[in-house]
C-alpha cells in the first residue's frame, strides 16, 4: 500500500555553506528532500533555527539537515514533523512557562496534549503549540503538590532556562506516569549536567555574572586581582558554566549556570 501524500513543495536546503533548491515530500511515513529518503520515526530531533536572518527547519537524523520552506508551511511542517519524529510521547496537560523569573506567568494556561522526551530535549505538544527544551536548560526536576482546579495535584514541576531566565513549568497525568517521567528525566539530566562541584568564591562570581555586573566590577566586589579572577573565569567556562563573550573575557552564563544560581539562591 502506497504512503499517502500530505505535501509537495520546493524548498531550499543548506549544504556546505549555500542553498541549494530541491523539492519536499511529507507522506504517512517518510519525508523525502530531494534524492533523500527519510523515516520520521528515526528523526532523532527537531529544531526551530536562524541562518542568515532565514527561519529554517533543522533535522536531525545521522547528522543534519536543513531546510527552508515557504513562510506558509513552516509551522504546518514543523508541527506535523514534531508530533511524529522518533520519541516517548506521553498524554498528559501542561502549563508552560507557569513562572518566568519567579513571577507567575498571567497570560499562562493549561492546555492539554503530550510530553515527548528525545534524547536531547524535550517537547509540550498540542495543536496549538509546539515547544522543545533543550535538556542542557533543564535546572531541576521534581515533584510537587499545586493547586489545578480547585484541587490539590500531583505535578511534575520542570525548571528549565528560557533568554537566560528562569522558567518553571508544569506536567500533569496519572501518578504512575508522572513517577516514571521523573525517573527518566532526572536519569537525562544527570547525564547531561556538567561535573562540577563550586567553591564559595565561585558561587559568588557565578551569582554577580548573573546580575549583569562587568569583569570590573566583579573585580573590586569579589576583592581578586585580574589573573585570580581570569582564572575563575577560565574554570567556568571550561566546565561548560558559561562562555565568552568578548576578548577581554567577558563571559555570560550558560542555561547551566543560570540554573545553578537559581539553586544558589534557594540556599
Amino acid at each position: 500500500m502506497t504512503d499517502k501524500v500530505h505535501l509537495r513543495t520546493p524548498v531550499k536546503t543548506y549544504d556546505n555553506g549555500g542553498w541549494v533548491d530541491v523539492e519536499l515530500i511529507i507522506t504517512d511515513s517518510d519525508l523525502v528532500i530531494g534524492k533523500k529518503s527519510i523515516s520520521l520515526k528515526e528523526i532523532e530531533d527537531l529544531e526551530d533555527i536562524d541562518i542568515e536572518g532565514v527561519s529554517c527547519i533543522k533535522i536531525k537524523k545521522d547528522g543534519k539537515f536543513i531546510i527552508k520552506l515557504p513562510l506558509n508551511l513552516h509551522q504546518q511542517v514543523f508541527k506535523y514533523i514534531a508530533f511524529n519524529l522518533k520519541a516517548d510521547k506521553f498524554a498528559v496537560f501542561f502549563l508552560s512557562s507557569a513562572t518566568v523569573g519567579g513571577v507567575v506567568s498571567s497570560g499562562a494556561q493549561w492546555e492539554k496534549g503530550y510530553f515527548s522526551v528525545t534524547d536531547e530535549g524535550f517537547w509540550f505538544l498540542s495543536a496549538k503549540n509546539q515547544k522543545r527544551i533543550p535538556i542542557e536548560n533543564l535546572g531541576s526536576v521534581k515533584t510537587d503538590l499545586r493547586d489545578v482546579g480547585g484541587k490539590q495535584r500531583k505535578v511534575l514541576v520542570l525548571s528549565h532556562v528560557e533568554k537566560s531566565n528562569v522558567v518553571t513549568s508544569l506536567v500533569l497525568c496519572p501518578e504512575s506516569t508522572l513517577e516514571m517521567l521523573e525517573g527518566y528525566l532526572q536519569r537525562l539530566f544527570e547525564k547531561h549536567k556538567p561535573a562540577i562541584k563550586l567553591s564559595d568564591n565561585e558561587m559568588e562570581i557565578l551569582t554577580l555574572i548573573y546580575s549583569g555586573l562587568d569583569f570590573a566590577s566583579i573585580e573590586n566586589i569579589a576583592g581578586m586581582s585580574t589573573d585570580e579572577l581570569n582564572s575563575y573565569y577560565d574554570r567556568l567556562v571550561d566546565s561548560g558554566l558559561a562562555k565568552v563573550v568578548k576578548i577581554r573575557k567577558e563571559i555570560e552564563l550558560t542555561p547551566h549556570g543560570v540554573s545553578m544560581v537559581d539553586k544558589i539562591s534557594k540556599r
